[in-house]
């Protein structure tokens, strides 16, 4: 049986477990590798994760069905991410990265690296900087979206990206591709 994801919305918001089992099923592994690019370690992107699922629920009845629901749920996914950050702060630690989940990364100056490296260097980058960075080069967001999303202007969201790439391309110097 073949259930769109108008059918799976619906019947998330009704509270029918099935639906939210559905959901869960079809795009959880979609988002970790989501929470995953947006985190500093295995554990912020579990906790992420679970949170924003948790979020999703009680959120869907907030999808207009313009556009994809894949991509509504990225950016959803996108906004709980740079909310955990913003609402922590601590210093970085080193991190496991084996389990690290593919990097979509097709049209982006970053296709030369593996994905161990591409997310090595993304977790060394400062929190906000690197959810920007993700955002645009990576999940291929609009300026306008990632304004919309991290609640700062246009040119202050830029500013970061900017920061964010200079600082990725010093630590992509220790890297032989």
């Amino acid at each position: 049986m073949d259930i769109n994801d108008r059918e799976i919305i619906e019947g998330c918001i009704r509270k029918e477990k099935k639906y939210q089992r559905i959901l869960y099923d079809k795009y959880a592994g979609i988002m970790f590798g989501v929470c995953r690019k947006n985190s500093r370690t295995k554990e912020d992107a579990e906790d992420i994760f679970q949170e924003a699922f948790i979020r999703l629920y009680s959120s869907l009845d907030k999808y207009s069905y313009l556009g994809s629901f894949e991509g509504w749920l990225r950016k959803f996914f996108m906004r709980e991410a740079w909310n955990y950050y913003r609402s922590r702060k601590y210093e970085y630690s080193s991190e496991d990265i084996s389990e690290a989940s593919s990097l979509s990364v097709e049209n982006s100056v970053f296709k030369n690296f593996s994905n161990e490296q591409l997310l090595k260097s993304l977790q060394q980058l400062p929190d906000k900087e690197r959810i920007i960075l993700v955002m645009r080069d990576i999940e291929g967001l609009s300026w306008e979206e990632i304004s919309k999303i991290v609640k700062l202007e246009i040119p202050t969201v830029r500013s970061m990206s900017s920061r964010a790439k200079k600082k990725l391309i010093n630590i992509f110097r220790n890297f032989d591709i």
